[in-house]
């Protein structure tokens, strides 16, 4: 049986998933993100009849997109984390919603991978891309203390040193979003839209930087291999890569608790590295949100969690982690900034977007400047 829309290489994958293809009454395909991978909505029903219910399926292979380009997705990353068991040791207030796991071919070559997830549109932000009000809004301290306790869990966890979790390099993780990597996406032909807006976004980013500044941030781009020096030698632990409002939800909370639980979508862009990529990559998306409070908060919660696992986090290591996330969002968030500037309202809310792009640039120039020094 044939289930139009799903192509025959991911149907292929069903019972690897638990899904017999008799189960399916329905498929609908869903938009996807900028990675490129295929998603459709499944509508299943059990042979005894029980009530239908929806599941995601989630279709991806190796390189496939512009993020899986520039990120040296050569595993499928996001399938190989699902599979290893290594989300499982996640905190009880973060969850994800994968339920399953199949490679097309094997496992450490796999042509693709599927996932099968629970349908949790419900609980997604009912606005994501809706910066919530205020300089410190208790969405932003609550991800951040989620984010914290998984950060602590996995602080200089060996696990996250296999190769064959696929995780993004530090060099693809420092540029993901970067200028360089787009500009070669739209020279081999690629069609997406996104692209040449964020080509264009890049080089209003650079104009407004002023000269001296964009040829600081570009050399960098260009030999980020002393920054890189720098970061490799800093606590590392796991990293979303990708915390922002359309990967982002809200579920129940555990039985016996209070705290509802942070949804997690999306860890194609999942890397060992500092833990300040996530808390700040959150900051650069929530526009209105002060970075340095939210990662004061985020620092404290941090440190307390750090604590109970008998580790002490030291202020000149602190710094080099906050200068490792400040540099590394301007260098991947930089374009978007300076589009919400020029694309905010003229008036006061452009001068203060404006003021606000000027501060980041100027934040991660001295961060590049302490990071050089103590390659």
């Amino acid at each position: 049986m044939k289930l139009s829309p799903l192509p025959g290489v991911v149907q292929a994958l069903l019972p690897q998933l638990g899904v017999p293809t008799e189960w399916v009454t329905r498929v609908e395909p869903m938009a996807g993100g900028l990675s490129g991978g295929q998603v459709y909505r499944l509508w299943l029903r059990h042979p005894d009849g029980s009530q239908e219910r929806t599941r995601v399926l989630k279709y991806a292979e190796p390189l496939e997109g512009w993020l899986g380009e520039v990120s040296g997705d050569v595993r499928i990353r996001e399938a190989q984390l699902a599979a290893s068991g290594l989300l499982a040791d996640l905190p009880r207030d973060i969850a994800t919603p994968t339920l399953a796991v199949a490679f097309r071919g094997p496992r450490d070559q796999p042509e693709g991978a599927a996932l099968l997830m629970r349908d949790e549109q419900r609980h997604l932000l009912s606005n994501p891309y809706w910066t919530p009000p205020g300089t410190v809004p208790a969405d932003a301290l609550a991800i951040v203390d989620r984010l914290a306790r998984m950060h602590a869990r996995y602080w200089n966890d060996p696990r996250l040193g296999d190769p064959a979790l696929g995780l993004m390099l530090p060099e693809h993780a420092l540029l993901v979003t970067g200028p360089l990597g787009v500009a070669a996406r739209l020279a081999a032909g690629d069609t997406l839209p996104y692209l040449p807006i964020t080509a264009a976004s890049w080089q209003t980013f650079f104009e407004l930087a002023g000269e001296v500044a964009a040829q600081r941030f570009q050399a960098i781009m260009s030999e980020p291999e002393r920054i890189t020096r720098a970061i490799n030698q800093l606590p590392r632990t796991l990293v979303h890569g990708d915390v922002w409002g359309p990967n982002l939800g809200w579920l129940p909370a555990n039985p016996g608790s209070r705290r509802k639980r942070l949804l997690l979508l999306d860890w194609a862009l999942a890397l060992a590295g500092p833990a300040t990529y996530d808390p700040l990559w959150l900051a650069s998306t929530w526009l209105s949100i002060d970075p340095t409070r939210v990662l004061a908060a985020y620092r404290a919660r941090l440190t307390c969690a750090l604590r109970m696992r008998g580790i002490v986090l030291d202020g000149a290591t602190w710094l080099a982690l906050e200068d490792a996330g400040y540099l590394r969002t301007a260098l991947t968030c930089g374009e978007a900034m300076a589009r919400a500037a020029v694309t905010a309202p003229a008036g006061v809310a452009r001068r203060m977007a404006l003021a606000r792009l000027r501060w980041w640039i100027a934040r991660a120039l001295r961060a590049a400047e302490r990071l050089e020094r103590n390659a």
